[in-house]
């Protein structure tokens, strides 16, 4: 089920410049992971999609090796690297990175796994693979799907499917995505040795407010991201966001 929705329902490659509010997701997410991941070090992005920020960390100094779950998207990420910025890519699951030996990166990024895993079971193992490999005082970074802001966005649709709502503010699951409760993200990480640094709502209202964004004078849409950067930290701002950034540290 996941490969077909990547392979006929979602251009991953695409998704985060289809138009300007979809930018906004990737400008906060770089931000802060320029900000909080220490100049120079070596990165695994263990959940890479085609590279959509494997590459700008590579650009900007960082020792980054790349793996994603479906072929597809790893195939895309080889041909994007004539460069050779990226220190190795791979296909692998998150769930087993038995080819990484403890403490092997200076951080490590799960960008879209915790989206798919179906389970607490599943979710746990992840992260706990990712804090593995990981130095004790790394960088640890991962991304999530706000259950709140998803049941919004299904309800803010002409053909509302009220039973699909129900369904995703109740369990958080509707067979391909999973999306937690805004402090889920918290007491998963919880859960390890980990030291949370902060937790950020990088897209904000642009589900909601897509049109409008989208219409934005370029200097209109800088005053809205100015206002989004000094708000997307704070909890009553968070859980209106579609996807979540969770920043820690590995005691």
């Amino acid at each position: 089920m996941l490969e077909q929705y990547y392979n006929e329902q979602c251009n991953e490659d695409g998704r985060l410049q289809l138009d300007r509010a979809n930018t906004i997701e990737y400008q906060t997410t770089l931000h802060f992971l320029l900000t909080h991941l220490p100049k120079g070090c070596s990165v695994l992005d263990c959940c890479a999609g085609t590279g959509v920020y494997a590459f700008p960390l590579a650009d900007n100094g960082y020792t980054v090796t790349a793996g994603d779950l479906m072929q597809k998207h790893v195939d895309i990420m080889r041909s994007k690297d004539t460069d050779r910025l990226l220190t190795k890519i791979y296909q692998g699951d998150v769930l087993d990175m038995s080819a990484f030996e403890e403490n092997s990166f200076d951080a490590v990024i799960c960008m879209g796994a915790l989206y798919h895993l179906q389970t607490q079971a599943e979710r746990e193992k992840c992260i706990g693979e990712c804090l593995r490999v990981l130095k004790v005082g790394g960088a640890f970074t991962f991304s999530y799907i706000n259950r709140n802001a998803c049941f919004i966005n299904h309800f803010n649709r002409a053909d509302i499917d009220i039973a699909k709502c129900k369904t995703i503010l109740d369990t958080g699951n509707n067979g391909v995505f999973y999306a937690m409760n805004f402090d889920e993200s918290d007491l998963l990480a919880n859960e390890y040795k980990v030291e949370k640094i902060t937790n950020i709502g990088v897209d904000g209202l642009r589900y909601p407010l897509r049109e409008i964004i989208n219409s934005c004078s370029d200097q209109q849409f800088e005053a809205y991201m100015e206002y989004h950067l000094a708000t997307c930290e704070q909890p009553s701002i968070i859980g209106h966001s579609m996807h979540g950034l969770w920043i820690g540290r590995k005691s």
